[in-house]
């Protein structure tokens, strides 16, 4: 089948929309640096443990890797990383998120790939900004979908930035960790099929974010 993803084609509409949006929005601004504290360092042994102990049978823990701090992430061991089917990028990389498409990854970004059920691929960059692609299939409601798949985060302050009737680009927020996450999802809808690519970040600023997705929803119009 040659038809291309329905939520590509959204993606193509988005970066239209929001091409004044990006007139307006100031990118001097620059992202403060903190030293992170070892507590995300403890959440990812722990999740290493769990792991390990469920003797793989489930992907909760594995899925919710890319949630801790990029700097934790870094400080895994190679034997650690295959448990969680981790790779680190040494280059400029085009990684496939369908069998026509590809996003380009920087340097030292992290790549996940578990292919459950659900999560079909994740991204860690550098800037600390997580990449989700879900796919699955449901005939529910996208937002019920999307809130579903965020259960566990507790997500709030929901904006609708695109609204059509198989595709929405939404802002979000979130508590994890003691830090408070901003979020920002493409959701499409098409013969049963749900997919939700979402970008999230716990430095960047509301507009700083947004333009990042827009950059990488760009690469994926072309």
């Amino acid at each position: 089948m040659n038809e291309k993803p329905v939520w590509k084609t959204i993606l193509s509409v988005a970066v239209c929309l929001f091409a004044v949006i990006k007139l307006a929005i100031t990118c001097s601004k620059t992202s403060n640096r903190s030293s992170y504290s070892d507590t995300s360092y403890e959440n990812v042994n722990s999740l290493i443990q769990n792991y390990r102990n469920e003797d793989l049978q489930s992907n909760d823990e594995s899925n919710d890797l890319f949630y801790e701090n990029y700097d934790s992430i870094n400080k895994l061991n190679e034997a650690e990383k295959a448990i969680f089917h981790v790779a680190k990028v040494k280059s400029d990389t085009l990684v496939p998120i369908d069998l026509t498409s590809k996003i380009s990854v920087e340097p030292k970004s992290f790549i996940q790939k578990n292919h459950d059920d659900s999560l079909q691929m994740a991204v860690k960059l550098p800037d600390n900004t997580s990449i989700f692609l879900h796919a699955y299939s449901s005939k529910d409601d996208m937002m019920d979908n999307f809130k579903a798949l965020k259960k566990k985060k507790n997500i709030a302050n929901i904006q609708v930035k695109v609204d059509d009737p198989n595709s929405k680009f939404v802002g979000y927020t979130y508590q994890y960790g003691g830090k408070k996450y901003n979020g920002y999802a493409i959701l499409a809808t098409e013969n049963g099929q749900f997919t939700s690519l979402e970008f999230e970040n716990n430095k960047l600023s509301k507009e700083d974010l947004q333009m990042k997705a827009i950059t990488f929803v760009s690469q994926i119009a072309k």
